[in-house]
């Protein structure tokens, strides 16, 4: 599995917040390490963090039944058990 520096440090950030947090305090806390990152780029670094098991994110089910991430300022992010072993693997190496 390919891994990115951004998405250590996102789960480094997500590791630091005890419960979920939001998209908005996450890239704030970002920036004020000097990760700035294009909103596209970070939505398409947090679905495919999603789609690795990774991070948890909010989902929005729209009318027929189907579910897509919803990476607006509010949705929150929270890191998953296997987020926290890659970020631990990674981080001892």
């Amino acid at each position: 599995m390919v891994v990115k520096y951004t998405w250590l440090k996102i789960l480094d950030v997500l590791k630091k917040h005890s419960s979920r947090v939001s998209i908005r305090d996450l890239r704030a806390d970002l920036d004020a390490r000097g990760f700035r990152i294009d909103k596209r780029e970070f939505a398409d670094d947090v679905a495919k963090m999603r789609d690795l098991g990774l991070i948890e994110t909010d989902l929005l089910v729209t009318a027929d039944g189907a579910a897509s991430t919803s990476i607006d300022e509010y949705s929150t992010l929270g890191i998953t058990t296997a987020g926290m072993r890659k970020l631990s693997g990674i981080v001892k190496i």
